[in-house]
């Protein structure tokens, strides 16, 4: 039996700002460990806009390390991400154009990603969307929950990635 190919696509806002909010420290390797579950990895993408801080440039050395490509977008304005999300979903479809993958993993709980999920299923690939729950449901939105492929709530399984 074939290893399904595992294309990775986070967006880092979308990720690690609930997690902050909630004084957690997600474990990079071990969230790629997570995320791969014995799959084979043809990508792994982590999104976020570019930055001067420091910090910040530090903690984007560790996600390399843990084996993801960092794809910076343009600077923050206002505190806001900009462009992040159109990018992530062009990648994700030209990439399944391309026949890159056979299994997407978007971290994102963000419904404007759910045309490009939609487009994705589609196309015949498997899409698995992995975000924090909340239960306002800010965090994971219902449009993504309904129209993956399958879906991982990070909330149940924290223990896995700090």
């Amino acid at each position: 039996m074939m290893v399904p190919r595992l294309a990775i696509y986070i967006d880092g806002a979308n990720i690690d700002t609930p997690a902050r909010g909630a004084s957690i420290r997600i474990n990079y390797t071990r969230f790629y460990t997570y995320l791969v579950d014995k799959r084979n990895v043809i990508l792994a993408n982590y999104y976020d806009s570019k930055t001067n801080h420091p910090g910040k440039k530090a903690f984007y050395g560790k996600v390399k390390a843990a084996g993801f490509k960092v794809i910076l977008g343009p600077m923050v304005k206002y505190g806001k991400q900009k462009e992040i999300d159109v990018q992530i979903a062009v990648d994700m479809v030209s990439d399944a154009y391309e026949n890159k993958f056979d299994i997407a993993v978007l971290g994102s709980g963000d419904g404007d990603m759910a045309p490009a999920v939609r487009k994705l299923i589609s196309m015949k690939k498997d899409v698995e969307v992995v975000s924090f729950n909340d239960p306002s449901g800010k965090q994971f939105a219902w449009s993504l929950k309904t129209c993956a492929t399958r879906i991982r709530d990070l909330t149940y399984d924290i223990n896995k990635i700090i």
